[in-house]
């Protein structure tokens, strides 16, 4: 047994003392995991390892939280080997999630934005088709899975290398592991073997190949691939996964996606019609609602045009998120509608103009900068004459009481004039917080297209209007 780290016993320090005892046991036993939370750690991805009663889920890595939950049901195993085998093929397994979390991050945030920007391309009454930002994200989720199935059954077999005394013994790490993962099945005469085509080293590794990840369908990583398919492809009843069970790893993950459509579908007075391919995303709306799917509370609903081998079949996602709990996706924030501070904004260049010009004087912090840059933006907006017309922005000298303005303006004729400009105080303006002040811009936003949109009484999806157009 190896002494915990100091990083390491901090993220401890919630625990219950016999569940302390046992992830301690789990760490000290397997060098892998040891090193992935100790990188997790110093990388600010994994402040807490805490024990969560849900059902469905052994274990769960929170990115807001940055902590990592693991089932009660681990600590209940009376065989102790067994037990830790367990938790530490857990731990290996969401610590990989939470070391790798930007990757889906980056993968979720493209998604919110090609979600967005197909939807504002559609505009009001138009239509969409967002199976193809559905199927990238998807794929990302499916590799991040193979990828953290793979540091789970690496962290134990670390563990059983350690208790071998640095020699890795195949054959009692296969028997150990089965009971971890799906990606273990009977051999010849019962005895355990991998499932078709993982291949682990001599030493007790199966390498992941390169990072960072590729979501690449048609050149994916062998080993990768293989772990995918014995553990993200699993059917529903094998995976049970879900607020009620009985889901799998694709349209658990797809409740994300749908979520992220229907916020960006929010406030319109005639959304655009949405389709996706269900057969070609492997989704079925049934599975998707049982794993506790928010679409901003209950009786809320997501209706949209299943193109599923060229036809039309009009389907309806209702809400089934009662509360809130930790039964999200791994790493999969709840999104929130998209804000002038990302691309595919239709105000985004104008905050990108008051931002680099608040950043190019280096007075401020990045925070500041944001705030500032925020504040620039939702003034200019709410300016009846300015409006969306800004040319450009600058920071102004400190005047006579050493107060500092940012300033925007529109020269639509040029440097001839007339100039039109306004103004914030850029030391208030730097305290208040951006999201504020990005919100502010969206109430704008939805202001203005209520003015240009007339009034009517449009047929909401699924609601009276059950016919879809062609």
């Amino acid at each position: 047994m190896r002494d915990l780290p100091p990083e390491l016993a901090a993220i401890l320090n919630g625990l219950p003392p016999a569940a302390r005892a046992d992830v301690q046991a789990a760490i000290e036993s397997s060098p892998y995991l040891s090193s992935t939370l100790m990188d997790s750690a110093r990388k600010k991805r994994v402040d807490h390892i805490e024990i969560a009663t849900v059902p469905h889920q052994r274990g769960h890595y929170d990115v807001t939280e940055r902590t990592i939950f693991i089932s009660g049901n681990l600590l209940t195993e009376k065989n102790a080997v067994a037990r830790i085998d367990n938790i530490t093929a857990t731990l290996g397994h969401e610590a990989s999630h939470a070391y790798f979390s930007d990757h889906l991050e980056r993968a979720l945030r493209r998604l919110d934005v090609e979600t967005a920007g197909a939807i504002r391309a559609a505009g009001t009454g138009g239509h969409v088709d967002l199976t193809a930002p559905f199927e990238r994200y998807l794929l990302a989720a499916r590799e991040g899975e193979a990828l953290a199935e793979i540091g789970g059954m690496n962290a134990l077999a670390s563990r059983v290398r350690e208790q071998n005394g640095g020699a890795f013994d195949r054959k009692d790490f296969l028997a150990r592991a089965d009971a971890t993962t799906h990606c273990i099945n009977p051999g010849n005469g019962g005895a355990p073997a991998f499932a078709r085509d993982i291949r682990m080293s001599d030493d007790g590794l199966i390498y992941a190949g390169s990072i960072p990840l590729v979501a690449d369908k048609h050149n994916p990583n062998p080993n990768r691939e293989a772990v995918a398919l014995c553990h993200f492809d699993l059917s529903a009843k094998a995976a049970d996964l879900g607020r009620a069970g009985g889901s799998d790893y694709q349209n658990y993950y797809a409740s994300r996606a749908v979520t992220s459509a229907s916020n960006m579908l929010r406030g319109w007075e005639n959304p655009a019609q949405v389709s996706l391919d269900l057969e070609r995303l492997k989704l079925d709306p049934a599975l998707i609602e049982r794993n506790g799917l928010n679409l901003g509370g209950p009786g809320k609903i997501f209706s949209f045009i299943d193109t599923s081998k060229g036809g039309m079949e009009w389907k309806t996602l209702h809400n089934t998120k009662t509360e809130s709990s930790p039964l999200t996706p791994d790493v999969a924030p709840e999104p929130r509608a998209l804000r002038a501070d990302c691309p595919g904004h239709p105000d985004h260049a104008t905050f990108e103009m008051f931002h680099r010009a608040v950043q190019a004087e280096g007075r401020w912090s990045q925070a500041e900068t944001r705030n500032l840059a925020a504040a620039g933006l939702a003034a200019a907006k709410a300016d009846p004459i300015l409006g969306n017309q800004l040319t450009g922005a600058v920071v102004g000298a400190a005047d006579a009481s050493g107060n500092v303005h940012v300033f925007g303006y529109s020269s639509p004729h040029g440097t001839q004039g007339p100039h039109h400009h306004v103004g914030i105080d850029a030391c208030v303006a730097a305290q208040i917080p951006a999201e504020r002040s990005l919100d502010r811009v969206e109430q704008l936003n939805h202001q203005a297209q209520q003015q240009q949109v007339p009034q009517l009484e449009a047929p909401q999806p699924g609601l009276g209007n059950p016919t879809p157009r062609q």
